[in-house]
């Protein structure tokens, strides 16, 4: 399973009305827009003006934060704990290492758990956990995500994920 579905299935998302068919693809319009910039595949005049807020917003973040991106979509699985997840960006902020899981949208109070499950598929535990929200207006809002106990929680998450999946449990 992969992080979201761990964390959909336990519930942690709650009111899941703002996940629209709308805002998923924006969500995913912006991940890929983002991604060809990093790799220098994207032309500026090919973005629809209602998308353009949004890496407006990624530039100005990138030259506020010094940014560095080492890995951008990066899938990864553990066979320890039998997951998978893919990690919007790995790289290193103001010279940590970080990874930042970028949001088109607001973030939930599930993004911590959400950046822990993704931090236990790196082979180096330590990184810096950030979620930063692309907003329409070309602003950003950069948060990170300290609560150590957000692996806890999501360890738990998966554990649940198993055992309903052991035991024919559904919802």
């Amino acid at each position: 399973p992969s992080v979201t579905q761990i964390i959909a299935d336990a519930g942690l998302y709650g009111n899941t009305s703002y996940f629209t068919d709308y805002s998923r693809d924006r969500g995913s319009f912006v991940h890929q827009i983002i991604e060809w910039h990093l790799s220098q595949e994207l032309d500026e005049a090919t973005i629809d003006p209602v998308l353009m807020p949004y890496f407006e917003a990624w530039k100005r973040f990138e030259a506020e934060s010094s940014y560095v991106s080492d890995s951008c979509e990066e899938q990864l699985a553990s066979s320890r704990y039998r997951y998978a997840g893919t990690i919007d960006h790995i790289g290193h902020l103001n010279g940590y290492f970080c990874i930042i899981d970028v949001k088109s949208g607001a973030p939930t109070p599930a993004t911590g758990i959400q950046l822990a499950g993704y931090e236990l598929l790196l082979p180096a535990r330590g990184a810096r956990r950030f979620a930063l929200h692309l907003k329409d207006d070309g602003n950003y809002k950069l948060i990170e995500y300290k609560d150590r106990n957000d692996r806890n929680v999501f360890l738990a998450a998966l554990s649940l994920y198993y055992w309903k999946q052991n035991n024919n449990v559904k919802g």
